[in-house]
């Protein structure tokens, strides 16, 4: 006779409620320990996407994730003439958000280098890559958006023509994936109202100038709009990234390091910039809460194993005066203490599989933590049934006779 079976059998609504407290308990540990993972494969996600072996940014910055990167286009052709290099292409990163529909859009907008990248790196669930370079994008399925449908941005439509998943920044929001040419329109786009002011400025700035004054026609021109200076600079970039022969790398960067109005980083040095610095208070948040929550959850079990002993001292001690063997009593709290940890292991997974998929935050659940989870599970109630197992040790047998 298995006398932990039999006691369960005896308080089964007990155990069970118990069992889903304790699962309770495993579930917000695990989802501290999903979001973990989920932001860090999120910070990582998006610059793994784009396979470049070198990120080219601004002079004396981390690139365009941890702070802002402004880098002259010029920059892409330069580095294509390096030697080593097989392609260079434009990088643009910005953060916005739109109405559309009833829904508000928080989008991160990346702009890809078209047509050398329509998006062949991006692992497509649905739809096709970028085939023109105006009025297309790819946007990752946490949008909500279907193949076809359009976003207004700038005043232009935009279709979704492809979707991809768990496309996310380290701060979860969506990313979406149009040209380089496309993003610049965005981002300098104002109202008609600020660019009126603004060419009124630039008027009164010619009329103040010698060659305003002498040339009143090209107060024409400032007013035209369909002009453009010629004189005008190209907006900037956030990054060029570079795609290079794997035996070259230092050769390249050596030759970037002579440039003084931008820095280079390896695939790997900007991954460790963005873990390091974006992501890393929160990663020592989160680790804290789930070490706090790991250690209430062990003190939590430990009573609830401590206090089912206490409840079983007299049935403990009829046993010893008959001469029940030690092994049989322990190992009565020690199996119960191992199927409680086992069900509110079971409950915490279907806890998981209902609830995670509605957090705000990805939670992703990582083989180690497929692993690890239930291995930490059964030494947590193990080491809380020391003090139950201590108990047993010390009952004395005279306390059968007790009423």
């Amino acid at each position: 006779m298995n006398l932990a079976i039999r006691d369960i059998r005896r308080h089964g609504a007990r155990f069970l409620g118990t069992a889903v407290g304790v699962g309770l308990l495993l579930s917000v540990v695990i989802a501290m320990q999903g979001i973990y993972a989920g932001m860090v494969d999120d910070a990582t996600s998006l610059t793994r996407a784009m396979h470049a072996d070198i990120w080219v940014v601004q002079r004396d910055t981390r690139g365009p994730f941890a702070e802002s990167s402004r880098v002259d286009p010029s920059v892409e052709a330069r580095a294509a003439a390096v030697a080593g290099v097989r392609s260079a292409r434009p990088y643009t990163y910005q953060l916005i958000q739109r109405d559309h529909g009833e829904n508000v859009l928080r989008i991160a907008l990346v702009g890809l280098g078209w047509p050398d990248d329509p998006g062949r790196a991006l692992p497509l669930v649905a739809g096709r890559r970028l085939a023109q370079p105006h009025g297309e994008m790819i946007a990752d399925t946490s949008m909500g958006l279907a193949i076809g449908e359009e976003v207004t941005l700038a005043g232009e439509n935009y279709r979704v023509v492809g979707l991809t998943k768990n496309a996310l920044t380290s701060g979860g929001d969506s990313v979406a994936f149009m040209t380089a040419a496309d993003t610049q329109l965005v981002l300098l786009d104002q109202p008609a109202e600020a660019t009126v002011l603004e060419r009124q400025r630039v008027l009164e700035r010619l009329r103040g100038t010698e060659i305003g004054r002498s040339q009143p026609a090209l107060e024409d021109l400032t007013t035209d709009p369909r002009w453009r200076a010629p004189a005008l600079a190209a907006p900037p970039v956030a990054a060029v990234l570079l795609e290079v022969d794997p035996h070259r790398i230092e050769q390249v960067r050596e030759t970037l390091a002579g440039w003084g109005d931008v820095t280079s980083y390896t695939q790997d040095e900007e991954e460790e910039l963005l873990l390091g610095g974006v992501v890393q208070r929160a990663r020592l948040q989160i680790g804290l809460f789930t070490i706090i929550l790991t250690v209430t959850a062990a003190v939590i079990v430990t009573m609830i194993i401590y206090n089912l002993t206490l409840e079983k001292t007299h049935d403990l001690a009829v046993l010893k005066l008959m001469g029940a063997p030690r092994s049989r009593m322990l190992g009565l709290v020690l199996q119960q203490a191992w199927l409680l940890g086992v069900a509110g292991y079971a409950v915490a997974l279907v806890i998981g599989e209902l609830a995670f998929p509605a957090f705000p935050r990805r939670v992703l659940i990582t083989p180690s933590i497929s692993m690890l989870a239930p291995l930490a599970t059964m030494i947590v109630v193990t080491l809380a049934s020391l003090l139950g197992l201590g108990h047993v040790m010390r009952i004395d047998p005279a306390r059968a006779l007790e009423g």
